[in-house]
């Protein structure tokens, strides 16, 4: 658990998201994992429909000896469903999860558990499991935001983690509030390189966010987009607030170039790769 380590001691861990094959593909799944070689100390595993199971992948992870962070979906479960995915769970040895609604559609049956209920659900499970919940911090309503955020935290979830950052400022408001009334809370955000203005049209339609003009023009070609990129993750690790990334690229499997260059971008921040000693 050397994400969870470095969080604690102080450090500014990196991990991956990715998206797991549409069925057990080890060697896909290795693949996309290793995009950042030796830069990301665990690996996010989304949970998406037509996909391998974010908890499947998981485990596969972990029997090639790597530090995956579990996806846990509660839109459309039962707790019973919760419950014995949350003992599965336990017996593979899963020790980083993400408590997620989900972005899928599903309704959720009667008596199904709030996030912050499977949150109590998943620190009775895995009583050393570092657990996180999520924050978008373009939200129209930060009160709400906040007031749904911290019964999760109090539940158990011990850091945060954020949509995209596109707009730092934003995200540095509401971190501010976070550590201020929960100081104890590791803020991880998510970073992502948009390369092409159609990635960008993308990206806005599915966070329901509007990109500054200023930073829609800086993807018109690759070097000013990896330049804005190199500002976004430097801005991060400067940031008093933030204490980790989640790194995730627009494609699904992104070719080994954009992870070399990702790891430039981290490098020019001062991030530094986990040393053996954190191993």
């Amino acid at each position: 658990m050397v994400f969870s380590r470095l969080l604690t001691s102080g450090g500014f861990p990196v991990a991956l998201e990715i998206t797991p094959p549409q069925r057990s593909l080890p060697k896909v799944l290795s693949r996309r994992a290793a995009l950042l070689g030796t830069a990301a100390c665990a690996i996010n595993v989304i949970q998406r429909p037509g996909r391998q199971s974010s908890l499947d992948a998981s485990c596969e992870l972990i029997a090639s000896g790597l530090d995956p962070v579990w996806h846990l979906v509660t839109r459309g479960r039962t707790r019973e469903e919760i419950a014995a995915e949350l003992q599965r769970a336990a017996d593979a040895g899963v020790q980083q999860l993400l408590i997620i609604r989900g972005d899928h559609q599903a309704e959720d049956p009667a008596g199904a558990p709030s996030i912050r209920e499977v949150t109590a659900m998943a620190r009775a499970h895995l009583p050393s499991a570092k657990i996180g919940a999520t924050l978008n911090q373009y939200a129209p309503n930060a009160e709400r935001v906040l007031r749904n955020l911290f019964p999760k935290l109090e539940a158990g979830a011990s850091y945060v983690q954020t949509q995209p950052v596109f707009d730092l400022a934003r995200l540095e408001a509401l971190a501010a509030r976070i550590r201020e009334q929960a100081p104890e809370t590791h803020i991880v955000a998510m970073a992502m390189p948009l390369l092409s203005l159609d990635a960008a049209e993308k990206m806005q339609s599915r966070i329901g966010l509007a990109l500054p003009d200023t930073f829609r023009a800086r993807l018109a070609t690759a070097d000013s987009a990896w330049a804005a990129f190199d500002e976004i993750v430097g801005g991060l690790a400067a940031s008093e607030h933030i204490h980790g990334l989640a790194v995730m690229t627009f494609e699904i499997d992104a070719e080994p170039e954009v992870g070399e260059r990702i790891v430039v971008s981290l490098r020019r921040a001062g991030i530094s790769e986990p040393s053996s000693t954190d191993a």
